[in-house]
Order: structure tokens, then C-alpha cells, then sequence
């Protein structure tokens, strides 16, 4: 029976290769104190992107990265290694093939009014083959 990936399994891949690939954490549930630098997952689109002969769905993924208040460069750094991180495909579970693995790029960066932390969120969009159409 053919099953679509769900979010979790999708999340977890994602967040390991952000952990393995940066020195910093990637949360799921954000302490209000918690301090910077930090980096979340938030998934905004998911949609079926089917082609002749594979299932094939396609998720839109922005990654939040979180740094201290003051200079710029460690924001920066933490960006591109983040975005360094993801270049390098993350691993599915059985079952599911990554067929593309793609940064869309710099959403928004900003600065946090109340804490002063330096905010940027970076898009990645995933497409997962989870099976072949055959005709009978």
C-alpha cells in the first residue's frame, strides 16, 4: 500500500542534517527563554506534484535561524551554514526516495522588536517520490 510522508518523518530527517551540519540546535518546542542562536522548522505548503509514472509530493519548508542581538556576521555565518547544511540531501526513511532537494531562498531577514535578535527564515522545498504507477 502506497502511504504519502508524513510531516514528522519529513521534520526529523531535516533537523538532523541541520544538527550534523552546523553547530547549531534545532528545535521543535521553543522555550520562551531560550537564547540565541537557535534555528525551527516551520512546514508552509504541501501539495501532490505527480508525474506519468511516480507518486511524487512536494513540501515547502522554511527554516527559521535565530541570532544574538549586535553584529551582523554570526547571523550571516549562522545563515550560510545552515543553508551549507542542506546542500548535502537529507536521508528518508525506507520507502521514500528524495527526487529534489532545493533552497528557494532568503524569505525575510529582520530584527526581532522586543529581543533585539536578528531573525532570518530560509525556504527549502522537497519533493518525495513514494511509489510507481503501474497499469494493469
Amino acid at each position: 500500500m502506497l502511504k504519502k510522508l508524513n510531516l514528522l518523518d519529513l521534520h526529523k530527517p531535516i533537523q538532523d542534517r541541520i544538527h550534523e551540519g552546523t553547530n547549531l540546535k534545532c528545535l521543535d518546542d521553543i522555550p520562551k527563554k531560550q537564547k540565541a542562536p537557535f534555528t525551527y522548522l516551520d512546514f508552509v505548503n504541501s501539495r501532490p506534484r505527480n508525474t506519468k509514472t511516480m507518486f511524487v509530493h512536494e513540501y515547502i519548508v522554511h527554516v527559521h535561524i535565530l541570532s544574538p542581538p549586535g553584529s551582523s556576521v554570526p547571523h550571516y555565518k549562522n545563515i550560510q551554514a545552515v543553508d551549507e547544511a542542506l546542500t548535502e540531501y537529507i536521508r528518508l526513511p525506507e520507502g521514500y526516495e528524495l527526487w529534489g532537494q532545493v533552497e528557494s531562498g532568503l524569505v525575510s531577514n529582520y530584527i526581532e522588536p522586543e529581543t533585539r535578535e536578528r531573525h532570518a527564515v530560509l525556504g527549502f522545498l522537497f519533493r518525495i517520490s513514494y511509489g510507481f504507477k503501474i497499469k494493469i
